[in-house]
């Protein structure tokens, strides 16, 4: 089912490490192999190993919350195609996606943890709100009951859902081809202009926003890129 094990775990954080790194890289996308499930929750037997969970909060992020901040944060466009059951940790897991995409009657989302007596521990309480307000979060996290595809794509869990695998491939790769043919510094300013959203009061978001703008301008394609657009007609009516 798509576990989340120590050693899948330890792949992840390479993973979005490595990622976030490479200029090579313009876009992540991660698929799963197993048509039924994307990626399934954190092995319980390891919760249940911890015979004395910590009593304090503690003062950093633990290794899980600081890979999904990488994979939050990191100066590229991530994807998640979402073609089977995501549950509990794997949910967890693609929240921290910039976009997520799947298929009606396939894509199943849960979070699963408060009936087993415990509550999700890698994000979805924090992420969740973000994405859908309180009262939907609290509907996801607290029933504990299975969302289809068409109730994620109203709520915004999914971006767009689609009839069948193929469709959702061929939107895709369309979407590949327009991100992988704009700057790299448009698209990192961009989406760390849309992240500072999310941790800034609104008036000192804006200044980082233009900011931003004015860091994208100097860019070595900016200039060139207008220029062109100019002299195509952009700015004509014909």
């Amino acid at each position: 089912v798509n576990l989340i094990t120590g050693k899948l775990f330890k792949e992840f954080g390479d993973l979005v490490r490595n990622v976030a790194r490479d200029d090579a890289v313009r876009v992540l996308v991660v698929r799963s192999a197993n048509e039924h499930f994307w990626l399934a929750h954190l092995d319980v037997n390891s919760i249940l190993n911890e015979v004395k969970p910590p009593e304090d909060r503690g003062e950093i992020l633990n290794e899980w919350h600081s890979n999904m901040e990488v994979l939050r944060n990191m100066p590229k466009a991530t994807i998640a195609v979402l073609t089977g059951r995501v549950g509990g940790g794997g949910h967890e897991f693609a929240l921290n996606f910039d976009m997520r995409f799947g298929v009606y009657g396939a894509t199943k989302i849960c979070q699963m943890e408060v009936p087993l007596g415990i509550i999700p521990g890698g994000g979805a309480c924090v992420n969740l709100r973000r994405v859908l307000g309180a009262a939907r979060a609290m509907e996801v996290v607290l029933s504990g009951d299975d969302i289809d595809a068409e109730q994620a794509e109203r709520w915004g869990l999914l971006n767009r859902c689609f009839q069948d695998k193929q469709q959702l491939e061929a939107h895709l790769e369309g979407l590949l081809w327009r991100l992988c043919r704009w700057p790299n510094e448009a698209i990192r300013c961009a989406k760390a202009a849309l992240l500072a959203s999310e941790r800034m009061p609104h008036t000192e978001a804006l200044k980082e926003n233009l900011m931003l703008f004015y860091k994208s301008l100097r860019g070595p394609e900016a200039r060139p890129r207008m220029q062109k657009f100019l002299r195509e007609g952009g700015q004509t009516v014909n």
